[in-house]
């Protein structure tokens, strides 16, 4: 749980960047679960400024390190005009540094803030998420050149399936909760996808590592007011060495159900294949040769691991007590579990068809 934030404490974070309460105005920023994070306008300058989560990020100043690298990188890109977004810069410290340590032993930071922008919360149309796609894979095809494993893991293991189905068991086993008997067809449903598992485990084998964003929602894009355009990748927390299926998996999954991620109309659940042909046209297009064909056929296993990776990781915490994700009812991570592995259900019905918009791309650019 996150400490609540106090008024010595924030005038002594802001002092950092020459400004305090009494000049500045402070006003939380956005809707997410895991940072704090406020917007500080004053007469010099506006800036984001955020708390990181250390029960998140157990190392919160591998974040902070891991966003210079990549920005660093992705300046030099733009300046040789291979990319066309805006890396978004860590401000310094009037002591040069890009983190501030409070007395509590919390870390912050603060971000460059781009005026006249907008986020969107949701996918509404197909140009849309080919915007989301082409925004995302110009942003890791622009770090392909980048170290990968230079990068810290700033949560380890986060797309280890395997290592998520063995903590799966292993709540099982001990039942902390005595919830196992409301969810035992969803357990059995999980454990019988070992054939899944084992060819995700052999692929990832394959794979080249590349630089992933490993949070590529829609709300994680700038748009710029006056063109309704992408501007700028944001939010790179949780920037690591990963797999193209991953991020790839990570849009269609939260772009192209018809419900929400804990809605519960299971029964009117559909994929929005629109949607998914958009994501796939701006995706592999934009990589084009800097995709392997192999990348390029991971992307449908991509689409059917991120739904059910994260069930997996609902219905675990759900078992646990709900120790992790955000909750507001007794059963929100039950009601999630089952809305992602019934997407994950309907998207491994679909392979094929999955499989031809996927590659349908690449024989009308040909």
């Amino acid at each position: 749980m996150n400490r609540v934030v106090d008024q010595e404490t924030l005038n002594f974070v802001l002092a950092n960047y020459r400004c305090s309460i009494d000049n500045s105005t402070v006003s939380p920023l956005g809707n997410g679960l895991i940072n704090n994070t406020y917007l500080v306008r004053n007469i010099n300058a506006n800036f984001v400024l955020q708390r990181i989560n250390k029960n998140v990020f157990k190392q919160p100043e591998q974040v902070v390190e891991n966003a210079e690298l990549i920005n660093n990188h992705l300046l030099n890109k733009q300046q040789q005009n291979h990319y066309s977004l805006t890396p978004i810069w860590q401000v310094s410290t009037i002591e040069e540094s890009a983190m501030v340590i409070d007395s509590h032993g919390e870390y912050w930071r603060a971000i460059q803030y781009i005026p006249n922008c907008f986020t969107v919360e949701e996918v509404a149309t197909a140009e849309q998420a080919k915007q989301v796609a082409t925004s995302f894979a110009q942003f890791t095809s622009a770090l392909s050149d980048f170290s990968a494993v230079s990068l810290a893991d700033t949560i380890p293991e986060f797309h280890n399936l395997s290592m998520r189905i063995a903590h799966l068991r292993a709540v099982i086993q001990s039942n902390p909760k005595q919830r196992l008997s409301q969810c035992q067809e969803l357990v059995d449903f999980c454990l019988a996808q070992q054939v899944f598992i084992d060819n995700v485990a052999q692929l990832i084998q394959q794979l080249p590592i590349q630089v992933t964003h490993n949070d590529t929602k829609i709300n994680n894009l700038l748009f710029c007011a006056k063109s309704n355009e992408p501007l700028a990748v944001i939010d790179l927390d949780t920037c690591m060495s990963g797999y193209l299926m991953h991020d790839f998996g990570d849009m269609v999954r939260t772009c192209c159900s018809n419900l929400p991620e804990d809605g519960t109309d299971l029964a009117n659940m559909n994929v929005r294949f629109d949607i998914y042909a958009a994501l796939a046209e701006g995706y592999t297009t934009t990589f084009g040769d800097k995709m392997s064909e192999l990348e390029q056929q991971s992307l449908v296993i991509g689409a059917q691991l991120l739904p059910f990776m994260i069930g997996v990781r609902f219905l675990t915490d759900y078992l646990d007590g709900d120790n992790y994700f955000h909750t507001n009812h007794e059963n929100h991570n039950l009601d999630r579990a089952k809305n992602q592995l019934n997407l994950y259900r309907l998207l491994q019905e679909n392979e094929q068809k999955l499989n031809d918009l996927t590659f349908s791309v690449t024989e009308i650019s040909s």
